[in-house]
Parts: C-alpha cells; sequence; structure tokens
C-alpha cells in the first residue's frame, strides 16, 4: 500500500474516532412517549395509546395480578422515573451538542468574515472562491449512489472534503423523532389511561414548573381558524396524512457558501482532466494502448467533473439566489469550460484510439448526452449551450457508428434536430449551419445550401470555408467518385461553384453550367413540388457567390455591416454611440459611405464576381420561363427579394443592371391576371398599395400575414436582416406547421412577389407599373 493512501487511512479513522456522537445524548421531542421496560430506551411511541397496547402485549409480566387502576399507576410512576433520567442527560450533553451559526457564513475569506452587504455587487476573483467548506443541507444537493465524486484521484497533498456536522436526514428540532412518514400529528386520549401517562410526562419534561392536576383541563383560549395553505396540506379524505412537508428555506449566506464549496472542488477535478488528457494526448504512439480499468478510472474522473458542474449550476442557479451569485456561472464561463474540458477534450482523445476505445467512448458519450439533458431542463438559463452541446454529442455518436445503418440515421436525425432547434432560437450564427452542412451528406444540394448560408450569415462561420472543400474538392478531381447516385443537375451545380470558389475558370467550368442550365428545365418538371424548396436551396447558394462565400473584405458584406452598424446607433443614447466609436475594430475590414462608390465600381470589375451574377441571373431567368408553375414561386420570391434589397442600396443598385427584367415582366404579369380573376381590380389596387411587410402585423396575429416556409430558410442572412422587418418572426407559425405547403400559402406568396414587384417599380430605373391597365413592363433605358 502506498505512502499516500495509508495518510488517507490514517487521517480518515482519526476522523472517526474523534468525530462527535449523535445519538448518545440527543434530546426527546415533545410529544413522544418512551417505553420504561426496553432496554437502552429504544422504543419510541407516537402516542399513548401506542404505549399502552405495547406494554400490555410486550411487557404483561409487569402487570401480572395489578387490577387496571393499579396497572395505570405503575406505569405512569415508572415512566416518570425514565424522563427524569432523559431529562438530567440530555442538560449535561446541551452544551456539547450546540449546532453550528449557518448565519454567519459569508462570500469573505475565513479570517475576514462578515455579514453579506446588501448591494449584490461581485468581488474580486480572487476573493469570490476559496477553499472548499462544509456544505449546507440545502434542496440543490444531487445524490446520486450510483456515481459517486467520492473517486480515487487526489494527489497525497490534496485535502479531503469535510462532511457535514450532523448528517440525519431528519432534525429532531423540526419534528417528532419518532415519526417515519409524513402524517399528521394527532394525539387523541381514548381513556383515562392515556390521559393521565400524557399529563405526567408533559409535567416531566419542565421540572421547574408547577405541578399540575392529572385531570385535563378545558382551554380558554379560542384555536385559531386554519389558513388556505394549511387547508390545502390535509386531505379530509386522508386525515392521517400530510401532503406536502413544510419546505426549509435557505439564505443567501448558504447559498454562497454552497457555491464557494463545489467551485473549488470543480477546479481540483478540472485540473486534474486537464492534466490527464494533456498526457494522454501527446503520448508516444507505442504507449497509446491503455488498460480497461485505466479507461474507466478516466471516465469516472470525467464524469465526477460534470456532476460537479451539475451541482455548481444547480446552486448558483438557485430560485432564491441573488442576481450576482446567477452571474458567476457567465462569468466564469462555466458552459464553455464543461464541455471543453468536461467532454469534449475526452472525446477526442477516445476518438484518437479508435477502434480499442469504441465500447468506452460509447458509454462517455450516452453518459455526456444524460447529463446535458438534464442540464437542459433543470438549467434554462443557459439552455442555447445545452443545445448545442448536445447536437455534438449526437454527432460524434453518428460519427463512429459504422456497423448499423439505421442507427447512423437515427443520431444524425437527433443531431439535426437539436441544431435546427439552436439555429431557431440564433439565426444569425452560421457555425450551426456549418453543423447541419456536415449531417446534410450525402445530399450535395442541401449540403452547399447550409455552407452557403453558413458563409453569408450575419456571424459568419470561417471555418466552414474549409469543409466546404470536401464537398468542392472531389468535383475537381475527375477519379474521385463524389456521391452515390448523384443527379447531373445537382453534380453540375456543385462542379460550377467548386470554379468560383477555387477561382478557377476553365473550360471544364463552362462546361458544368452548360449542363446544369439545359437539364434545369426538365429537372423541375421531373421533381414538381420538391422544386419548391431545391430551388430555394440553388438560390442562396447562388447569391451566397456574389459576397465571395463568406471572404470578409467583400464589398457587399462590409455595405450591410456599415447600414446594420447605422441603424443600431439609431437605438443608442449618445453615450452609447461614442462609446462605440471608441472602440476598436480589432482589425476587421470596415468601410465608410464616401469609400462605396469606388468599391462598388472596383467589385463590378471582379471576374469571380461577374461569374457569380451571371450564375444567378441565367438560373432565375429559365427559372421565369416557366410561367404559371407555383413550384418556381419560392425560387422567385427569395431572388426578387435579394434583388429588391440590393436596389434599395445607394450605388449598390448598379450591380443589378443586368437581372432578367424582360423575363420578370411577363411572370408578373400573369401572376396580376390571376389576381384579378380572383379579387377583382379595386382587391388589385388594394394589394399593391400595402407595403410588402404590413405594419402592425405583430401586434393583430393576422394569419394571412404569417412568415411564408422560405423566409425560414434564408432568416439569418446578412441581407434578410435588412429585408424582414424587426418582429416578423414574433409571429411566426408552430413548428410542425411552418412548411406545410397549404392553399393559403400560395396565395400568399403570390401576393408577396407582386408587392416586391411593385416596390421596384418604383424606383423607375428596371420596372415600371401601369395603374390603368394593371400591367408591368420595362423601363427602357
Amino acid at each position: 500500500m502506498s505512502s499516500g493512501n495509508i495518510d488517507i487511512q490514517s487521517r480518515f479513522i482519526n476522523a472517526l474516532r474523534t468525530q462527535p456522537s449523535h445519538h448518545k445524548a440527543e434530546p426527546r421531542p415533545p410529544k413522544a412517549f418512551l417505553c420504561p421496560y426496553c432496554g437502552h430506551h429504544g422504543r419510541v411511541f407516537r402516542n399513548a395509546e401506542q404505549l399502552l397496547d405495547h406494554a400490555r402485549t410486550e411487557h404483561n409480566t409487569e402487570f401480572e395480578g395489578l387490577a387496571s387502576p393499579q396497572a395505570r399507576a405503575k406505569l405512569v410512576q415508572d415512566a416518570k422515573k425514565l424522563d427524569q433520567f432523559a431529562e438530567a442527560s440530555a442538560n449535561d450533553g446541551s452544551t456539547r451538542l450546540s449546532s453550528p451559526d449557518i448565519a454567519a457564513l459569508s462570500l469573505d475569506p475565513a479570517k475576514e468574515r462578515q455579514a453579506s452587504p446588501q448591494s449584490g455587487k461581485k468581488r474580486r476573483a480572487d476573493f469570490e472562491f476559496h477553499a472548499r467548506k462544509e456544505k449546507v443541507p440545502s434542496n440543490v444537493e444531487v445524490a446520486d449512489p450510483d456515481y459517486s465524486r467520492d473517486i480515487p484521484f487526489k494527489t497525497k497533498t490534496e485535502k479531503t472534503r469535510s462532511r457535514p456536522h450532523d448528517i440525519r436526514l431528519y432534525n429532531p428540532k423540526h419534528g417528532n423523532k419518532g415519526v417515519t412518514a409524513p402524517h399528521r400529528s394527532a394525539t387523541e386520549h381514548s381513556s383515562g389511561w392515556s390521559g393521565d401517562i400524557d399529563t405526567n410526562q408533559t409535567q416531566m419534561g419542565s421540572p421547574n414548573k408547577q405541578p399540575r392536576s392529572n385531570k385535563l383541563q378545558p382551554s380558554h383560549t379560542q384555536s385559531r381558524q386554519p389558513g388556505l395553505i394549511e387547508l390545502q396540506r390535509y386531505d379530509p379524505r386522508f386525515p392521517g396524512l400530510l401532503l406536502q412537508p413544510d419546505s426549509r428555506p435557505i439564505s443567501q449566506e448558504q447559498l454562497a457558501s454552497e457555491v464557494k464549496s463545489i467551485y473549488a472542488g470543480l477546479t481540483m477535478v478540472e485540473t486534474k482532466c486537464i492534466h490527464v488528457d494533456r498526457v494522454q494526448a501527446t503520448a508516444p504512439q507505442e504507449n497509446k494502448q491503455l488498460a480497461p480499468d485505466h479507461w474507466q478510472a478516466l471516465i469516472a474522473l470525467h464524469r465526477t467533473l460534470l456532476h460537479e458542474h451539475h451541482d455548481f449550476f444547480l446552486a448558483s442557479q438557485h430560485p432564491s439566489a441573488s442576481p450576482a451569485l446567477r452571474r458567476l456561472a457567465a462569468k466564469y464561463t462555466m458552459p464553455a469550460r464543461m464541455w471543453k474540458h468536461g467532454i469534449h477534450s475526452f472525446l477526442e482523445l477516445l476518438r484518437q484510439r479508435l477502434p480499442a476505445s469504441l465500447d468506452y467512448m460509447l458509454a462517455f458519450i450516452y453518459l455526456s448526452y444524460q447529463m446535458m439533458a438534464l442540464l437542459y431542463e433543470t438549467v434554462p438559463a443557459f439552455e442555447d449551450t445545452w443545445i448545442e452541446c448536445l447536437g455534438d454529442l449526437g454527432r460524434y455518436r453518428m460519427a463512429i457508428e459504422d456497423e448499423d445503418i439505421r442507427d447512423r440515421e437515427t443520431w444524425a436525425s437527433v443531431a439535426r434536430s437539436w441544431y435546427s432547434k439552436a439555429a431557431d432560437k440564433n439565426p444569425t450564427v452560421g457555425r450551426l449551419y456549418h453543423h447541419l452542412a456536415i449531417l446534410a451528406r450525402p445530399n450535395a444540394l442541401q449540403q452547399m445550401y447550409y455552407y452557403g448560408r453558413s458563409l453569408t450569415s450575419v456571424e459568419t462561420f470561417p471555418s466552414a470555408r474549409e469543409s466546404i472543400m470536401t464537398l468542392l474538392g472531389p468535383v475537381l478531381n475527375p477519379d474521385q467518385i463524389a456521391y452515390s447516385n448523384p443527379s447531373l443537375v445537382d453534380t453540375s451545380f456543385i462542379t460550377i461553384h467548386a470554379h468560383i470558389f477555387t477561382r478557377n475558370i476553365t473550360e471544364r467550368y463552362k462546361t458544368a453550367q452548360a449542363d446544369f442550365l439545359n437539364h434545369l428545365d426538365n429537372h423541375i418538371g421531373r421533381v414538381t413540388a420538391k422544386w419548391k424548396e431545391q430551388g430555394v436551396y440553388v438560390a442562396v447558394a447562388n447569391s451566397a457567390g456574389w459576397f465571395d462565400y463568406g471572404v470578409e473584405a467583400n464589398t457587399l458584406r462590409l455595405v450591410f455591416e456599415l447600414r446594420a452598424k447605422q441603424r443600431r446607433r439609431l437605438r443608442l443614447t449618445e453615450e452609447q454611440v461614442q462609446a462605440e466609436l471608441g472602440q476598436t475594430q480589432n482589425g476587421k475590414p470596415s468601410i465608410t459611405d464616401h469609400e462605396i462608390p469606388s468599391a462598388i465600381k472596383a467589385l463590378s470589375m471582379d471576374k469571380l464576381f461577374c461569374e457569380a451574377v451571371r450564375l444567378t441571373n441565367k438560373t432565375l431567368s429559365l427559372v421565369l420561363r416557366r410561367i404559371g408553375d407555383k413550384n418556381v414561386l419560392p425560387h422567385v420570391h427569395v431572388l426578387i427579394s435579394f434583388l429588391a434589397t440590393l436596389a434599395s442600396i445607394e450605388y449598390v443598385a448598379d450591380v443589378i443592371d443586368q437581372a432578367p427584367w424582360v423575363d420578370l415582366v411577363p411572370f408578373l404579369n400573369t401572376l396580376l391576371k390571376s389576381e384579378i380573376q380572383q379579387d377583382q381590380s379595386h382587391g388589385l389596387v388594394t394589394l399593391l398599395a400595402k407595403p410588402v411587410f404590413p405594419v402592425g402585423v405583430e401586434k393583430t396575429g393576422d394569419r394571412d400575414e404569417l412568415p411564408l416556409p422560405e423566409d425560414y430558410l434564408i432568416r439569418g442572412l446578412i441581407w434578410s436582416e435588412e429585408y424582414f422587418p424587426e418582429k416578423w418572426f414574433e409571429i411566426e407559425n408552430d413548428e410542425e406547421e411552418r412548411y406545410l405547403e397549404l392553399a393559403s400559402t400560395a396565395k400568399r406568396r403570390a401576393e408577396r412577389v407582386l408587392r416586391l414587384g411593385h416596390q421596384l417599380s418604383s424606383f423607375n430605373r428596371w420596372l415600371s407599373y401601369e395603374k390603368d391597365t394593371h400591367t408591368f413592363s420595362v423601363v427602357q433605358a
């Protein structure tokens, strides 16, 4: 046995020898009846009736030859002697068993402990947490016998945690000792015998008081009427059952002490996890085989860290916690630390040791998934983080599944649902769409859509430019088989974007573009309604080329970022604007208003930008020729909204001069004729007089003006932030009804396209609208 273990064992033995005993001099609660004939005073009864029944059955020899009054007197006399002895014993040990002053706990160090200030301000980080003290009993404790935090991963110099002084679940100060279940205490005197015992034991509990008569005296004080809360605690159908016991409140000092003690243990385990993961990750290749007990020990160590984090979140986010205490988790980035040191580092270590570590990796994924699901239910303050972590764990589980394709698809669906939920809560975060792109395999078109969305979101994910090469790289190399059973249209479409992305315009690019445009019309007619969604994918991917696939210095991106900053400043005070102007840009590219004209002119001459614009215009032109086809309306809607947004920006409008306006006019006129047949001309005038998004819809909740299915597919893009009203998605449909294609959906989509066309005609630059004839026409240059 090592010296460290001997030292720990000796300290544990000394602690057992020196700890006070809790049962020797424990005072007897009032209304508890002891049997004077049982050894060691171990029998306690709830009422006198139980004591009498016990004496008659168990100690009948004590009353042989005695009449009932004589037996009663003997029992009363023996009970009196027993209570006098118990009272004397309790008084001897009262000072020794006094409870600690829990109210003296504070966030300050032990040497300078004072009452907590009421301001709620956080102290410096050096004094925020210190050595772990005794835990204060509270309802934030989580006891899990299967996953104990007491694991043998402590060095010789580490201090063991001290345990509470009184480990009993029941405190004799709060109720009767003999009660084993939450029942009502109802002592009934069923006979004179029990009444005498009750009265005498009550007298013996107060030896300094004057003795009273054995006869029960009637009470002259009027009993208080029970309140509403007390009435709810009892059910007349079950008179002996307490429906809900009293809850014990916890003070701010107790919560602060609990958080400090948890954090001290958490940092100790976290340091150990960081060290172990770093050592194993840098181990030589020949030493990477670990024994099963070593893997189990590593899992137990990281499991302990997860449990410590869980305890910390429950304590710091307790309903009774102060705002300062609630902010501690965000201040110390606890969710990110939990994921990085408790889960991700170890998962990467397990992944590097595959396939030998497969079973252990599966066990740890399931363990982590259960913990994250628990935090998702119990700590809603960091709900967005838990959702994304659950998606990451589902993606890990999908990636290591090679045997059962059904399990792989199941976990891919699980991860996709979590990421979609996270993206719905944070639509401007491009990282989430990058994760969805990985899960979209082998659907190449959907992958291209999610990568494009990730790179053109308000918060781009630069790593997506590296990941997208797993999609684009194979099509650039004819020797590699990129996809299983790909369609010619999808393959040629991905090939076109691969050449634009890599800035490699060759003959193969032109061939792929010709194949795509030649077969697109037949493809739309063949897939029919499926192209409603596919058309949006094509439109978003094509628009991503205008922004150079997420390059930060792209002129269009800089213009939209400038306009977003200007809109945000309109809601700020003068002091906040000055503070924002004083902040550095950290080397991030930016543009000013007077630089826009020259920058747009330079962009218009860029060869790759011109190719992206040409691809978008040719695709839209071909789609617009399918007049009367409702399946192409989503694609048309997305691109017309994109063009209308660009048209509203001075100088930027020059880049859409080459749009297929000639093909757009007959498409819009056909929609106008359809509306005239349905609603007559006066209804058409009212329709076009409305703005694209009617004002006040979010307040009225008009079902006819809900977001369209494609609105959710372009939500969060940097240009769509200027297209949609600020509160447009606050009146959103139920998640299950968003993508339903109802009859009203097609009508609302057609009306939206007409209003966008009317908005474009207001510039009198590309289109014009004749109110008398209700027709659109092209403005001649």
